[in-house]
């Protein structure tokens, strides 16, 4: 029994969607939450060099908006920045035009910035974001390299390019990104959260805890931090903490349906049966459709003796194409 579960008690980053958060697909990955606290939007100044010649960037703590601002973050991060120096109004057009999603318009206008202007480090930076986009992964390590050898001192040319190594799953170098971003800016949560989901992936639950408690104490009002710490706690089997750090997430965020799941996985493995059958029922009241609560519910619901309710779960886990589910109805479903 116990060994199942565990099988289960795995990461569900919410903003990791390993796409670039200029992508127009970066609402698919952001729930459903009116929790009025995570609605203010968080604002860095990843500026280290306040020079003229280049761009003023605020950046938006991606995790702050994750629960429920509406609000495209790559709109929001735009309309942030003051462009400065020679090749600006071609950069504020190509950022523009990225924005609206024709990244091979702004990547047009980016070159053309660089040509007016070949030190144009913030040129070379959004157009990295761009063919990231487009998936020229390669294309886009090199400007974001290029933006980083002309001006080393700005955090997001790190920060992105960190990102980009998640989503091709190279931790350890976004692991190396994400550092360098916070050396210059100490106060990008962010960053943090998402140098503990590299650790995390590099089977470095220690470090990766280290990294989230570091964020949360940038940022206490973080529910994504709690839950990454809860689950890398899980992933220790420290079932106490981890409940604990998800407890916390759900008190930032009553509506986060995946710390429920994974406090109801915690709870479960403290044979807390019922505590665990109420959390998953949350679960599934915020999303009917949730296969992780319906999979883990089968679990807690067997040891309930409602039998017939588990074969529900699991039947239904199966028809939305949870892999283990079948074995489960198999073994216990006649």
């Amino acid at each position: 029994m116990k060994r199942n579960i565990l099988l289960l008690i795995a990461f569900i980053f919410i903003l990791i969607s390993c796409k670039s958060p200029v992508s127009k697909d970066q609402s698919a990955k952001i729930t459903d939450s009116t929790n009025t606290a995570l609605t203010q939007q968080a604002k860095v100044d990843l500026n280290t060099d306040t020079s003229g010649n280049y761009d003023h960037i605020l950046m938006i703590n991606e995790s702050s908006k994750a629960l429920g601002v509406s609000k495209d973050i790559k709109e929001e991060m735009f309309e942030t920045i003051d462009f400065r120096g020679k090749g600006a109004e071609e950069r504020r057009q190509g950022v523009h035009l990225a924005s609206k999603g024709d990244l091979k318009g702004a990547i047009q206008l980016f070159t053309k910035s660089i040509e007016a202007l070949g030190h144009n480090p913030d040129a070379y930076f959004y157009r990295g974001k761009a063919k990231w986009d487009l998936k020229d992964f390669d294309g886009a390590e090199a400007d974001f390299s290029k933006a980083i050898e002309q001006r080393s001192t700005q955090a997001p040319y790190y920060y992105y390019r960190g990102m980009m190594y998640m989503n091709q799953k190279r931790y350890a170098e976004a692991v190396e990104d994400f550092d360098s971003t916070v050396k210059r800016v100490p106060s990008y949560h962010d960053a943090l959260n998402y140098k503990g989901v590299a650790l995390a992936h590099l089977g470095n639950q220690e470090e990766a805890i280290k990294a989230y408690d570091k964020a949360i104490k940038v940022d206490p009002e973080g529910a994504l931090a709690y839950f990454n710490k809860g689950t890398s706690l899980a992933g220790l089997s420290r079932f106490v903490e981890a409940e604990e750090a998800l407890t916390k997430a759900i008190n930032i965020n009553p509506k986060y349906e995946e710390a429920y799941v994974n406090r109801g996985n915690s709870r479960l493995m403290q044979n807390n049966i019922e505590g665990a059958w109420t959390d998953y029922s949350m679960a599934l009241s915020l999303n009917s459709n949730s296969v992780d609560a319906l999979y883990n519910s089968g679990f807690a619901l067997m040891q309930l003796k409602r039998v017939d309710q588990a074969c529900i779960n699991w039947k239904k886990a199966v028809s939305l194409g949870h892999r283990l589910a079948q074995a489960q109805v198999d073994k216990h479903c006649k």
